[in-house]
């Protein structure tokens, strides 16, 4: 994937609609996350493949790297007070729990992983095994057809982006109406 931005909306629509169990802004930041192995290797280490630098972008390295990226979140108090601080300014609040951080990133850096192996052919995403079989089988082992699957998660990246949106204004809605309930 062309960076993360694409990302967000997937990774924003899975936070919301399973926030009661993970931390949304620590799902969505795992994302960020496994972008930096792209970001570094561009900077650093120059040249292709840029997704094995440090097997970010795999589930067993990537997983590992968000669990532990939630596990530091939740035990830097600042930082689980500001994933906190964040769902309650945009109307969710919610209560950072050391199982929904360590949770949420480890989800957050899969689904990205996952994401970009439908995108990325040099994703090795069962690494220590060196083939992407993901991208192997959706693309029915053809380079060819690969351009029409970029587009096609592109697109679909995009409408969750818009189901995103749509969730949060449902969500907003139910929260306003549970805290008239109240008064």
């Amino acid at each position: 994937m062309p960076f993360t931005p694409y990302h967000f909306g997937p990774s924003g629509f899975v936070g919301l609609l399973f926030r009661r169990w993970l931390d949304v802004p620590v799902f969505i930041a795992a994302n960020i996350l496994i972008d930096i192995e792209v970001l570094v290797d561009q900077q650093f280490a120059p040249g292709w493949p840029v997704h094995q630098l440090w097997h970010f972008h795999t589930l067993l390295i990537g997983g590992l790297a968000g669990a532990i990226f939630g596990l530091v979140a939740y035990y830097i108090k600042p930082v689980r007070w500001l994933c906190e601080k964040s769902m309650s300014l945009i109307g969710l609040p919610s209560k950072a729990t050391l199982l929904s951080m360590v949770l949420a990133g480890l989800l957050g850096a899969w689904l990205h992983v996952i994401i970009d192996s439908f995108y990325h052919y040099d994703i090795q995403i069962f690494w220590p095994y060196r083939d992407n079989t993901i991208f192997r089988w959706i693309n029915s082992g053809k380079m060819s057809n690969m351009a029409a699957t970029q587009r096609q998660v592109m697109f679909w990246c995009r409408i969750f982006w818009g189901l995103m949106l749509a969730l949060y204004a449902v969500l907003l809605v139910f929260a306003s109406k549970k805290t008239r309930k109240r008064s």
